[in-house]
């Protein structure tokens, strides 16, 4: 998945993307907030699974393979 999929993603589940630094966006959802870095190509697997974990307490698990 892309950075910008990943946003569109966010997007449509009300999360609000609060500031960008460079090529870092932070991006809150209620309580969660995480860093998403937009970058050119995929996001890695490893770097997905960490954003979901950031953001499972305010949309659930496992919300992003939904």
């Amino acid at each position: 998945m892309t950075a910008g999929g990943l946003r569109k993603v966010l997007r449509k589940r009300e999360c609000v993307e609060v500031s960008q630094r460079g090529s870092h966006l932070k991006i809150r959802c209620g309580e969660c907030l995480s860093i998403v870095p937009v970058h050119r190509g995929d996001l890695g697997t490893g770097l997905l699974r960490s954003i979901e974990r950031d953001f499972e307490a305010c949309l659930g698990k496992g919300w992003l393979r939904r």
